[in-house]
């Protein structure tokens, strides 16, 4: 092999090597700086943030413990069994696309939930849940009940707090409720609360507004 042709080598070796370094890190520093735009934006924001109503998990057996974990099991058999058919050379495009599309989905997910929690702040309302305003940006109030109560320390994922189960009025599955408030820490099961409730712009249910009822004003509901 001359000179000239291990340069040309070497050359193409290097450009290979820097398209794939760009396409390691690129998109989950995308990721990163989408994530730090849309923080940057909340901070400015006057108003608290609304707090995410998420339903309870209701699990009816093995089965749907263990599904994902096969549905995994099976993705990595078959994405192995294809590698080894056809080689990483023939595979890794492919990889390279699944790999941006995945950081590219989560970029736009970042996005969609940011716009989704938009106009979701403190707001006063006297409407109940039986009769919500036509507009869904308007909050509505309804009562709720604690049923469970744990304390959730900081992570990469939330600012930590007060986590409760409730028993919301006309839902029919219990919710869970993240709450920073330092008032949050004192309630306890069988707790009454008053909650200002709003769905998002383009879906979920989130409480802009909460306070404790005493237990003489506070009507007893069952689900």
């Amino acid at each position: 092999m001359t000179h000239q042709n291990i340069g040309l080598a070497s050359a193409a070796s290097g450009g290979t090597s820097q398209r794939t370094a760009w396409l390691l890190f690129a998109p989950p520093a995308f990721m990163v700086a989408v994530r730090w735009i849309l923080q940057l934006m909340d901070d400015r924001q006057n108003a608290d943030p609304a707090l995410p109503l998420v339903p309870v998990s209701t699990t009816a057996g093995t089965v749907d413990l263990l599904w994902p974990v096969a549905l995994a099991l099976v993705l990595l058999i078959t994405a192995g069994l294809v590698i080894r058919r056809l080689g990483w050379r023939r595979v890794m495009p492919a990889i390279g696309v699944v790999w941006l599309l995945l950081w590219l989905a989560g970029s736009g997910a970042l996005v969609q939930k940011h716009l989704n929690r938009q106009g979701l702040f403190l707001q006063e309302s006297t409407a109940s849940i039986s009769a919500a305003p036509a507009s869904p940006a308007l909050p509505v109030s309804v009562s709720a009940r604690v049923m469970a109560t744990q304390f959730k320390p900081a992570s990469l994922r939330s600012l930590g707090g007060t986590e409760l189960v409730v028993q919301v009025g006309g839902l029919e599955i219990p919710q869970r409720l993240l709450i920073g408030d330092a008032r949050a820490a004192s309630l306890k099961p069988g707790d009454g609360l008053a909650l200002q409730l709003v769905p998002g712009r383009f879906n979920g249910l989130f409480i802009t507004s909460w306070q404790l009822v005493p237990p003489a004003v506070f009507p007893i509901q069952t689900p």
